[in-house]
């Protein structure tokens, strides 16, 4: 009796045969006399190891009961053509010595959207929340009104949009409203004046009440909070609506103009909100930044994305980095998911230092990482096993990909200027000089010069006791966040 065929997930078997995952039995069934007959080892040109694939590949997918546990694996590993994510894995060393003494490994995790359909993309539902205090008077309000007008040009006619301004208060300036009736959203826009003081958890509030009349699963509901001061009081409350809002599937996101606001707050309120937070160094700057981040909302196709990493008592979690589409640390939380917010059209990467401590010799799984989120109005799980060999004695040097390499290499960077402005607040002012010192250095190395230029102008004015400048830190700080950005 024939043995039952042995099934790899990792292999497209629709691929091999030359069709769909909706493929008929009958079609299988074509297709693969057809390849057959051409690839046979016995025909005049034939190929030994595509008849091979052509074989496997038949033989699991012919079965029905083969077939649909195939099917149920391709999914689980995020390989599957429905899943809207593809998960690739680099290691620094697929090989590792079996040792008794610990050593480091280093798994780059790369999550590539699938190419969206733009005609079938999720309504947006969403609200701008924009400051409208005394200090956004000028070039700024003015860039924000342009840079809200130029945004209703790309939206479709079934996105909505709210508009709340605030300032010690806050005023709905257009409720919820569909972008075809744009003339009434422009009306609002131009309405738009300053006067009064900085208070988010206002504006917050009420952008949240707009988009959750309209939130329900078959929309992208965010919130964009646009300002330029610092907010005294509130903090706390803020960020209890983003966890409040995230876990209704509402994002928020913040752009910080100018150089005055509080980069530390601004931050946590976009991660908790599972957005982003982006710095506008001049007001012209809005108008580009606003419409890629909306378009970038347009192209999301997982939201509320997070990840479980589970490990055998021999492999201990270091730390856990976002590395694209910015460098951010997610910090180590035993037996709690990492938050990863939203995927759109720029690809996800995520950077694991794993300790391993392995004396015995074979292959290994080092670690199971598990990815949920939600496509569109459905669930999705991803699951990747990251598996090393581990063996007697090492064949020869092996060095690191050279992605993992480039990673690597910039993530430092940004975690001596992360390091520099934490030594700083403790008042470690000489620790403080030489990491800022450190990360130009390795800035000039790569090419950054002029960012490189920044952060040795900031660390010569710690040295001397001075505080940095506010721009001049978030300079360094957004820059080479971005670092691995294209």
């Amino acid at each position: 009796m024939k043995a039952k065929a042995t099934i790899s997930a990792e292999e497209d078997y629709y691929a091999v045969l030359g069709l769909p995952s909706s493929t008929t039995p009958e079609e299988v069934k074509r297709a693969y006399r057809d390849l057959a007959r051409q690839h046979h080892p016995d025909v005049s040109g034939g190929d030994a190891e595509t008849f091979r694939k052509v074989q496997e590949a038949y033989e699991v997918l012919h079965d029905p009961v083969l077939r649909q546990a195939y099917d149920r694996q391709r999914v689980a590993r995020g390989l599957g053509r429905e899943v809207p994510l593809e998960c690739a894995l680099t290691l620094s060393a697929a090989q590792l010595v079996a040792l008794d003494t610990p050593q480091m490994l280093y798994a780059l995790l790369d999550l590539h959207p699938r190419v969206p359909d733009l005609k079938q993309r999720l309504p947006l539902n969403l609200a701008l929340v924009i400051d409208r205090s005394t200090s956004m008077q000028g070039p700024r309000i003015g860039n924000v009104k342009l840079a809200v007008s130029n945004l209703l040009e790309v939206l479709l006619e079934h996105d909505r949009l709210a508009i709340i301004a605030f300032s010690d208060h806050a005023e709905v300036v257009a409720e919820s409203t569909p972008v075809r009736e744009i003339a009434r959203l422009r009306a609002a826009v131009a309405s738009l004046t300053t006067g009064g003081g900085t208070e988010i958890l206002q504006g917050l509030r009420a952008g949240l009440e707009q988009v959750r009349r309209f939130a329900d699963k078959g929309t992208n509901a965010h919130v964009v909070v646009l300002t330029d001061g610092r907010t005294y009081g509130d903090e706390e409350a803020c960020l209890l609506e983003a966890k409040h809002a995230q876990s209704e599937a509402i994002g928020i996101s913040t752009l910080g103009i100018g150089d005055d606001w509080n980069d530390l707050f601004l931050d946590a309120l976009a991660r908790h909100g599972g957005g982003v937070c982006q710095y506008i160094s001049s007001p012209a700057q809005l108008q580009e930044l606003l419409l890629e981040h909306i378009r970038d909302l347009s192209h999301v196709s997982v939201n509320r994305l997070t990840l479980n990493v589970n490990l055998p008592p021999w492999v201990q979690l270091q730390g856990v980095f976002r590395a694209a589409p910015f460098m951010e640390a997610l910090g180590v939380m035993p037996g709690r998911a990492f938050s990863l917010g939203q995927v759109g059209q720029e690809s996800l990467s995520l950077l694991l230092e794993l300790v391993v401590h392995q004396p015995d010799a074979g292959e290994r799984r080092v670690a199971r990482l598990d990815f949920e989120g939600i496509a569109g109005e459905d669930p999705i799980t991803i699951r990747r096993d990251v598996n090393v060999q581990f063996v007697a004695e090492a064949a020869g040097p092996v060095e690191a990909p050279g992605r993992l390499l480039n990673t690597l290499s910039r993530l430092s960077i940004f975690r001596l200027q992360e390091r520099a402005w934490q030594a700083l607040e403790r008042g470690d002012v000489k620790q403080a000089t030489h990491l800022l010192e450190s990360a130009a250095t390795r800035l000039f190395e790569i090419g950054h010069r002029e960012l490189g230029q920044v952060a040795l102008v900031e660390a010569e004015r710690v040295q001397r006791g001075v505080e940095p400048t506010s721009r001049g830190r978030k300079q360094v700080r957004y820059g080479t966040r971005g670092l691995t950005r294209g």
